[in-house]
């Protein structure tokens, strides 16, 4: 059964902030990627049925999954692990680059 409100929001000194739930990242990732969820089961090798079970929040996705799914859609990995944007100058900065288009890819 799929949850029907599950974007919550925060509020701070400049508003109310929404926030999403991994389910709601992982979606908006592979939607913002143009992609079926066929088509990023096959991206990033595991089923359909996976791929769904992720994005309705029925099972948590391995950390390795998020990254591939990361890789596969252009979508920041750091994002879609936390929720948060991440910090250019932070600890992760480096390790979550991530292949674009004709860029050599970095490691």
């Amino acid at each position: 059964m799929r949850k029907l409100a599950r974007m919550t929001t925060a509020t701070n000194m400049h508003g109310v902030v929404p926030t999403f739930d991994m389910g709601d990242r992982l979606t908006k990732a592979r939607k913002v990627a143009g992609l079926s969820q066929t088509e990023m089961a096959e991206a990033i090798d595991i089923s359909r049925r996976s791929v769904g079970s992720y994005e309705s929040g029925e099972s948590e996705p391995k950390r390795h999954v998020v990254l591939a799914w990361a890789m596969a859609t252009g979508v920041d990995g750091f994002w879609l692990l936390t929720g948060e944007a991440p910090d250019p100058d932070g600890p992760g900065a480096s390790v979550l680059v991530r292949h674009q288009g004709l860029e050599p890819r970095t490691r």
